[in-house]
């Protein structure tokens, strides 16, 4: 096992193994830039979740300095960078396009898809800054014939305020290093132009260890308006993006209002 080589300098679990991650693209972009962007993503999607009574912080608001007061997990995460770690379930329905015609609470067209994998431990990881959404984000865009300006909502896998900001400039929203303007000023949460993780999403909603299929359930009920006090306005199409591992798979689909 990959651990063998690891644990003996200290990399044992995610936080640790996610730091090493976010430490190098801080290296890279610029620490505070950084850290005002991590801080930004758990702040707004905070807010998502004080909109959703079935989050775990639904009645728990968080401030900027909420975030910089939280206490130190591995640095540089603070605990407000982290996902939860809850109980926790949920399924979905494939079905053909014929039987969804008499879905009772609507369907969801799946447009797009695309899946990668290509290391193991953070220590193979090609390039700490760039997992393989690079890859299957442009994979589930062209099957579904779209671009990133058609999509009107992302969820995002955020096992860490890092994972999100990582893979959006993964998936092509924004360049390499383009991460931390792309979500300034709260652009991603309630009342933003590009809404993500309406849930609450990891950090804010629950993280029951395999929380991605949570991407996909949230992203069908914004498509069929069934979000309540979250719901978005003319939502039609969506992207859901799953990460696995220590940042080394990466599953994303589109999906579109039926």
């Amino acid at each position: 096992p990959m651990a063998q080589y690891e644990a003996p300098y200290g990399i044992i679990g995610p936080p640790v193994s996610y730091a090493m991650a976010a430490r190098r693209y801080m290296h890279q972009y610029g620490e505070d830039r950084t850290r005002q962007a991590m801080a930004e993503i758990a702040v707004s999607t905070r807010k998502w979740a004080n909109l959703n009574p079935m989050a775990y912080f639904y009645d728990k608001p968080t401030t900027f300095d909420d975030y910089h007061n939280s206490k130190w997990v591995a640095w540089p995460f603070h605990l407000l960078d982290c996902c939860l770690v809850t109980d926790a379930g949920a399924a979905i329905v494939i079905t053909t396009p014929e039987r969804a015609k008499n879905a009772k609470n609507g369907s969801v067209k799946i447009l797009g898809a695309g899946e990668g994998h290509d290391h193991s431990g953070i220590s193979q990881m090609p390039d700490l800054t760039s997992a393989f959404g690079r890859h299957t984000g442009p994979q589930a865009l062209e099957m579904a014939g779209v671009s990133h300006s058609d999509i009107d909502l992302a969820m995002i896998y955020d096992s860490f305020t890092y994972t999100a900001l990582v893979s959006l400039e993964n998936l092509g929203f924004c360049g390499p290093g383009e991460g931390p303007d792309f979500v300034a000023s709260q652009r991603t949460a309630p009342g933003g132009d590009f809404p993500m993780n309406t849930n609450g999403g990891g950090l804010s909603y629950t993280h029951p260890g395999m929380y991605g299929i949570f991407t996909v359930v949230e992203a069908a009920r914004q498509l069929r308006g069934q979000a309540g006090e979250r719901q978005l306005e003319d939502c039609n199409l969506a992207v859901a993006h799953g990460t696995g591992g220590l940042l080394s798979s990466t599953g994303t689909v589109v999906l579109g209002a039926n």
